[in-house]
């Protein structure tokens, strides 16, 4: 359960973390000025691919955008080349970003979210969200859904945050997003396709919306301007944002750059001394789980207890690299081989209650007569590796490094930490050529901006003999 949420703001991105108890589940990067997700596009049909089962859509991007036969029809079931027909004019909704070589995946289900209910365009049915417990909540809100439903039409879903407003205020807001989406369908009516009918999410408030369940204790920011700015949207939300006031950076109080670095490392340590082992293909990604050699493991004189609670630790782990990683598709999982059946149900039992949170979807299946485990999850964002690592090319393929812009973010992470410790004293600093290139070298906007509004000057130099990762900031 997420219980803190850090926000961190660079002056070309920002970082959002989600935390269990100081430890990073979740990472999100936000660039200012980035599409939005959700946003909702009327495109043109160009091509329709039966054998797929769905459909390629112009929405106006680089790329085409997938439109599968599951969320392009409103009945379930419908073969794509009866749901649409080459040269029509379809309105979607972005499910997900395009990433690396493929186009956006996206819906004809369309939805508007609010801040306390669901407005499902092109439905029919009043739901409630699992997370509403209470009896007594339950039943006021579901004869209220049902009540909004057959007034405005469509579908609805009302969140967990429901529960905080009067039936009042949720009346309020069903009849402002049926009117969002009255709007839709007016431009929609004389559009020149392709075109973008609604923004969507703000991305930062998407993130905190998604993710204020009952366990987030607390939200802190380290950028007053951009504290000011989400209080904006987030005036109802609990907790409320808080700035942060320590001394130091607001990632460096719980180690995060060292755990964000964990994360693209393909070998990630257990407490008692195993390891997982993280490898990524075309097809899959596997997991193997070694117990290792040490003799602090309380379990050590005795295999069998040692494979428990080391695949127990795995099972912990897995479930939060998940999460951090990404990682969506099919994952194998190699466990430690254990004693009868008894052992193996029990160790799935824990294995499913780490998932469980997991907002992916996380299917697990059973253990084969091989040992090995296989689950299915849904990725909700572009994997971590591929938002902060690229493929190191002179360990052909076998290895992971820092992006450049990674890196040259960092970079000015650093700078900003230096210059304020400096008291308006100039930085000497040096990088790898890429990294001052990405920065636009000394008369790059970045650093103009940097000593405008910050009064930071920078003496920026490229040094050839510096690794990528490599840089140096010094006081002048």
């Amino acid at each position: 359960m997420i219980d803190e949420i850090l926000i961190d703001a660079g002056p070309r991105r920002r970082r959002v973390a989600l935390l269990t108890r100081g430890r990073l589940l979740e990472l999100y990067l936000v660039v200012p000025g980035e599409r939005h997700p959700e946003r909702i596009i009327i495109g043109r049909v160009k091509t329709v691919q039966a054998d797929l089962d769905a459909a390629f859509i112009d929405i106006g991007e680089a790329r085409e955008a997938l439109l599968p036969a599951r969320d392009a029809a409103a009945k379930r079931g419908t073969p794509i080349s009866r749901a649409v027909h080459e040269g029509e004019n379809v309105m979607v909704q972005v499910k997900r970003e395009a990433e690396g070589e493929k186009g956006a995946r996206v819906s004809a289900r369309l939805r508007l979210t609010g801040k306390a209910l669901v407005f499902l365009p092109l439905g029919h049915d009043a739901e409630l969200s699992s997370r509403i417990k209470d009896p007594d909540q339950r039943q006021r809100l579901q004869t209220l859904a049902g009540t909004l439903r057959d007034r405005h039409g469509g579908g609805l879903i009302l969140r967990s945050g429901a529960v905080k407003y009067d039936d009042a205020a949720l009346e309020g807001e069903a009849g402002e997003l049926c009117r969002c989406w009255q709007a839709i369908q007016t431009a929609a009516a004389s559009a020149k396709v392709p075109l973008l009918l609604d923004l969507g999410d703000d991305p930062m408030a998407a993130i905190l919306r998604e993710h204020a369940g009952p366990s987030l204790r607390r939200i802190r920011v380290a950028d007053s301007a951009l504290a000011s700015e989400l209080q904006a949207v987030w005036s109802e939300g609990r907790p409320a944002i808080k700035m942060h006031d320590g001394a130091g950076p607001l990632f460096g109080e719980y180690d995060l750059e060292a755990q964000i670095e964990t994360a693209l490392a393909t070998v990630v340590a257990l407490p008692s001394g195993g390891r997982i082992i993280i490898e990524h293909t075309q097809a899959l990604t596997a997991v193997d789980v070694d117990s290792g050699q040490s003799a602090n493991a309380s379990g050590a004189g005795d295999p069998g207890r040692l494979a428990r609670e080391t695949n127990t630790e795995a099972a912990r782990e897995i479930a939060r690299q998940l999460r951090l990683r990404e990682i969506g598709g099919r994952v194998v999982i190699d466990f430690i081989p254990m004693r009868g059946k008894g052992e193996v149900a029990a160790l799935l039992k824990k294995f499913q209650g780490f998932l469980d949170d997991d907002p992916g979807g996380v299917h697990l299946g059973r253990m084969s007569e091989l040992g090995l485990v296989e689950l299915t999850r849904r990725r909700r964002q572009p994997a971590l590796v591929q938002r902060l690592g690229e493929i190191c090319t002179p360990c052909a393929g076998s290895g992971l490094r820092p992006t450049v812009r990674y890196v040259a973010d960092n970079l000015l992470q650093r700078i900003l930490r230096e210059s304020h410790a400096a008291k308006g004293r100039a930085l000497d600093v040096r990088a790898a050529v890429a990294v001052v290139a990405d920065l636009g070298g000394q008369k790059g906007e970045v650093l103009i901006d940097l000593d405008r509004e910050r009064g930071c000057r920078v003496r920026l130099t490229a040094d050839p003999a510096l690794a990528l990762e490599e840089f140096a900031v010094t006081t002048i």
